[in-house]
């Protein structure tokens, strides 16, 4: 690889080739395969940064979903109660 000296040359440099490399998913191929071959245990870096934040991102968007979820239920219940409340009251006009 040719970039790879000047993109692991400092820890700055290392930093963002792992942010393109990882987050952005820019030259996955041009940078982390070349340094795969050089050293196989670096593939454990690599996919646990990659799985980190491919369930980071899945734990948000699960949280989003249950949270309306959790919303609509509340707002379901408090409706149900003013039903409730509302044919109780009409019972009683009948009595």
């Amino acid at each position: 690889c040719i970039r790879c000296h000047r993109a692991l040359g400092t820890v700055f440099e290392a930093n963002l080739t792992l942010f393109q490399t990882v987050v952005a998913g820019d030259s996955w191929g041009a940078i982390a395969v070349p340094v795969i071959e050089y050293q196989p245990l670096a593939a454990l870096f690599f996919v646990g940064a990659l799985m980190t934040l491919v369930f980071g991102v899945l734990n948000l968007i699960v949280a989003v979903i249950v949270d309306v979820f959790a919303e609509s239920r509340e707002k379901d219940f408090l409706n149900q109660a003013d039903e409730i409340v509302r044919e109780e009251k009409e019972q009683k006009k009948i009595l």
